[in-house]
């Protein structure tokens, strides 16, 4: 290792000004990496069909080193080309580019590489430089499936690609971290062989207290204020919740509240509204927020909400969603099948129900309405505390101290 901070080359194609979910949580989980220097390898804002976001700019600036940004005329297409049919994403396109970019940076001055995912074709990028540089530890991280994944659809020839490289990264990888155990387990399914056991990490996302407003809000007087952020799509539907808010508005012993959704498809989201007339009172779109203003309005509700679609099985997920509102440090109520979410909602002291369960989800949420009226919602400081950056950040700076000890024992 070199003397001072532990020099890190991250790879990953959502990073800051890039408005996505994987971008932020990148920049805070590779920022909170104790006593580290971290320069970043990434896609330029402009190769994505969402408008940038830069509430987190000053927050990159002060925390890390050089961040080169891919970007060019012909690459903006990318973005802006629906269904491309390229596997494992779009951003395949990027590959040389990147280790290109990588390569210039000098691999053999940082002690390890970082690659993270979504955009799972950053992780070819990052195993051409490990073909390059062998001896430099090579840590690939997921946040979402990659085969096999819920909105995967299967191209011939192109699936097949996207699977053995897949299983390359999976086995060429010095570590492998993955936001839950189900998550890990989901790919050592599909990978039997190689057996990753021993090189896999579960980390989960974290909040970084620093974001959100340094004085805690007590709640003000007037209707409670249900808050739920991020984009419905696919299976993921508003409907279930919409109908619960039209039993509960016609409820004349429950305390006046009001549902105040943000994010993507704001025209999409009124038109199913429109179907509920007496939820219609009760329900606002603020379209898309900032990511730190979000963070903010977040801690001014009474409630928050998740709602994600239903399952045939025990979900993998654990959405960054629910752990940016775990910052707030307000009660949770979620809309979940059985899975990570649920069994974190649970045990910091929130409400959770099956999204297939359509009658319990009016019942739970009444009864959620009437205890934070009430001043009796509770729940546990000890469980946020696992979620708070600076512990993710000591949990991965342990991963990369184990593959750093490990590749020196090699060599």
């Amino acid at each position: 290792m070199s003397d001072g901070p532990m020099r890190i080359l991250c790879m990953g194609y959502c990073f800051p000004p890039v408005a996505s979910p994987e971008a932020f949580v990148t920049s805070k989980t590779m920022a909170a990496i104790p006593d580290a220097a971290v320069d970043v390898v990434t896609a330029g804002a402009s190769l994505f069909p969402q408008p940038p976001d830069h509430s987190l700019d000053d927050y990159v600036a002060k925390r890390f080193g050089r961040i080169e940004r891919i970007d060019g005329t012909f690459l903006r297409a990318l973005g802006k080309i629906s269904r491309l049919p390229l596997r494992p994403d779009r951003y395949m396109l990027l590959t040389n580019a990147a280790a290109a970019r990588a390569e210039a940076m000098g691999p053999k001055t940082y002690d390890c590489l970082v690659t993270r995912s979504q955009y799972h074709s950053v992780h070819a990028a990052g195993r051409q430089l490990k073909k390059r540089h062998p001896s430099l530890p090579w840590i690939a991280c997921f946040s979402d499936p990659w085969s096999g994944g819920t909105y995967d659809r299967r191209i011939p020839l192109l699936s097949a690609f996207s699977r053995a490289l897949e299983y390359s990264v999976l086995r060429e990888a010095n570590a492998l971290v993955f936001p839950t155990a189900e998550m890990r387990d989901h790919f050592q399914s599909h990978h039997p062989d190689p057996d990753i056991s021993d090189k896999s990490h579960v980390i989960a996302h974290g909040f970084d207290p620093e974001l959100y407003p340094q004085s805690a809000q007590q709640r003000k007087d007037g209707p409670i204020r249900l808050g739920i952020f991020g984009t419905f799509y696919g299976p993921r539907s508003p409907r279930h919740l919409l109908e619960a808010v039209d039993r509960l508005a016609v409820d004349e012993t429950l305390p006046d509240f009001r549902l105040e959704t943000f994010g993507l498809g704001g025209e999409a989201f009124k038109r199913e509204l429109a179907q509920f007339g007496d939820a219609s009172d009760h329900v606002s779109h603020g379209g898309i927020l900032p990511h730190t203003a979000a963070l903010d309005r977040m801690a001014a509700c009474d409630i928050l909400i998740i709602s994600d679609a239903p399952t045939p099985s025990r979900s993998i997920f654990l959405t960054s969603k629910i752990v940016d509102y775990l910052g707030t440090q307000r009660p949770l109520f979620a809309i979940t099948p059985q899975g990570p979410t649920q069994d974190l909602i649970e045990r910091v002291g929130g409400w959770s129900v099956d999204p297939a369960d359509i009658a319990a989800i009016a019942t739970t949420l009444a009864n959620a309405i009437r205890t934070v009226a009430a001043g009796q919602a509770a729940s546990s400081a000890a469980v946020r505390n696992e979620y708070r950056i600076d512990n993710i950040g000591r949990q991965f700076r342990a991963v990369l101290d184990r593959v750093i000890a490990e590749g020196a024992q090699d060599t």
